[in-house]
């Protein structure tokens, strides 16, 4: 392991605007390999995103900005001309997470609440993801959590999960009258997944996550 680290070249990633130099986390061949299965994941759910409505379409597009910044995260410099500042992967993926908590609580919109609230999981891994200062406690688990999740999509559990989603819609709960009971407010979500490859192409993601969040404490 310690040659392999050794051999890891340096590479600068912004850090609000000012270079920062750091270890790659990744041999350049498993970076430029990574990149380009992200990528392949993020042309998946864009088709998916092309050819979807309603709550589906944001929430491929979510998992359309998260194998993105996965494809920038893994490649390396070599094959990354833009070097896109980590400060805005950070401010993107905060908004996208505050955005997916939302949904998972409903509102004016019936969204499915569990597969929200965990788009809201993994969004937030992605602000971690960008930073230089995240604790090897937080990373660990993240791992963990990340793992058990590409066994729970190889398994199908999220997509039974999905097609029995229950919502609470809060406008209608608010504008209801008195004495209306909880069920008669709540309702079943429509599901957000579809195809099989939309199961493989999360299984790959969260084990590409996972791979990343190990390396940043191996190489640290």
């Amino acid at each position: 392991m310690e040659a392999v680290v050794n051999s890891y070249a340096a590479i600068t990633m912004g850090m609000g605007g000012v270079g920062q130099t750091m270890p790659a986390l990744v041999p350049e061949w498993l970076g430029i390999a990574g990149a380009a299965i992200f990528v392949v994941i993020a042309a998946s759910h864009l088709r998916h995103l092309a050819a979807s409505v309603g709550q589906r379409r944001p929430w491929h597009a979510c998992h359309v900005l998260i194998a993105v910044g996965m494809a920038f995260m893994y490649a390396p410099a070599a094959i990354d001309p833009l070097g896109v500042p980590a400060g805005f992967w950070r401010i993107v993926f905060a908004l996208a997470c505050v955005m997916a908590a939302l949904r998972s609580m409903g509102g004016a919109q019936r969204a499915p609440t569990v597969m929200w609230l965990l788009t809201a999981v993994d969004l937030g891994a992605m602000v971690c993801m960008w930073m230089t200062n995240v604790s090897a406690s937080l990373c660990w688990a993240l791992v963990v959590y990340l793992g058990i999740q590409a066994l729970l999509w190889a398994l199908n559990a999220y997509r039974r999960i999905d097609g029995a989603s229950p919502v609470i819609n809060v406008s209608v709960l608010s504008a209801a009258p008195a004495g209306v009971s909880l069920p008669l407010a709540a309702a079943r979500a429509e599901p957000l997944l579809g195809d099989l490859d939309i199961s493989v192409s999360m299984v790959l993601m969260s084990i590409g996550m996972a791979w990343m969040f190990a390396a940043m404490q191996l190489v640290a």
